[in-house]
């Protein structure tokens, strides 16, 4: 058997329908930029978080400059951001002008470690990037209460969480701003590029709207230079046929994951991230740890398993961010780096390909 990591393929025919109906009416409006079906994504999604408002935008990493932006980051600001993510999250900060400061994650969770994060705040430090990785809600109370105290505005990056929740409350309504990608591997993906930026906070939220529209005021008068970042109509159109299925999707991954849990917990030194409790993740990647991660990788490759990694190195141990980020300790992180292992995991899954994933990972040393 075959099982592959994601399959993008097994979703389209449970919108097709829709789907066409929307393009063809985009068609033949000839509405391609703006129109009702970004109007309709904006206030759908936004209504779907409880959010104030939510503006669509090119993608997850111009959400996250753009909101930067919006907070008037400043030249030499520092921002502190979690040692293990995607590049974009500190790549964002340093292009706008900031610095990232990198802290730790949790072991339990991988998220970044909020004391640690507090031990981080200097004179400069203006805002922390919160990510919810793989889906799993960061400590959002006790980040919350440290900016409040500090005096820090707070950007939850959830490009990886659509849906989760902490307590009662969607992720994306903590922070000042929230920031989102729809790429299309993610569990509210679209068939291209895509992002969006919401928020509780009008004046923020028109500020994103403006800078991402050249700064304009009205539509011949440009109060600052801005950018030209705009959701496209045809991939909002994919993002309003799979916006009603998200609950359903997502509880279909959790639900996968249980499987996972209950058949491979303990087994040969495999480790599951932690879940705090009252908090619902989303898993966007079903993520464990093994100290012989690659063997375990290969193995199931032989066996017809696609896996995943995300991510091989931290932060601190990209290129692209060394210079900006040296001297950081994060050893939870490094070690993060060498064992991680996303298995298979997307709504359509089958029963029988998610044992046999079990059955191969369970014979792997065995």
């Amino acid at each position: 058997m075959k099982v592959p990591q994601f399959d993008l393929s097994r979703l389209v025919g449970r919108i097709e329908d829709d789907l066409w109906s929307r393009w063809r009416r985009l068609v033949a409006d000839t509405a391609f930029v703006g129109g009702s079906e970004v109007e309709t994504f904006e206030s759908d999604f936004s209504d779907y978080l409880g959010a104030i408002g939510c503006v669509g935008v090119a993608n997850g990493t111009d959400a996250l400059e753009l909101s930067l932006r919006a907070l008037e980051l400043a030249p030499g600001d520092e921002v502190i951001v979690p040692a293990y993510t995607f590049v974009a999250t500190a790549a964002a900060v340093i292009l706008e002008g900031g610095c990232p400061v990198l802290v730790d994650v949790e072991p339990g969770t991988l998220n970044i470690d909020a004391a640690r994060a507090a031990e981080r705040i200097g004179d400069r430090t203006v805002g922390i990037i919160a990510v919810h990785l793989y889906g799993r809600p960061c400590n959002l109370a006790g980040l919350t209460r440290l900016c409040e105290t500090r005096g820090l505005w707070l950007i939850e990056d959830a490009a990886q969480a659509h849906g989760a929740r902490s307590g009662q409350r969607r992720v994306g309504t903590f922070g000042e701003l929230a920031t989102w990608s729809f790429y299309p591997s993610k569990n509210l993906g679209c068939f291209g590029d895509g992002g969006a930026v919401t928020s509780w906070d009008e004046g923020l939220l028109a500020r994103v709207r403006s800078l991402s529209n050249h700064g304009r005021d009205d539509h011949f008068t440009h109060g600052e230079p801005g950018r030209n970042s705009h959701l496209d109509a045809l991939q909002a159109a994919v993002l309003n046929a799979r916006l009603p299925l998200l609950d359903a999707d997502n509880a279909r991954r959790r639900a996968i994951a249980g499987v996972y849990r209950a058949e491979l917990e303990g087994r040969g030194g495999i480790r599951f991230l932690d879940d705090a409790e009252g908090d619902q993740c989303v898993f966007h990647q079903l993520t464990i740890l093994h100290p012989r991660r690659d063997a375990l990788r290969d193995y199931l490759a032989a066996a017809g398993v696609g896996t995943a990694v995300h991510y091989p190195r931290a932060l601190h141990q990209q290129g692209a961010l060394a210079q900006a980020c040296n001297g950081v300790d994060a050893p939870v992180a490094e070690e993060a780096a060498r064992q991680v292992l996303c298995l298979p995991m997307f709504p359509e899954l089958e029963d029988d390909e998610v044992a046999y994933v079990c059955d191969q990972v369970r014979s792997f040393g065995a």
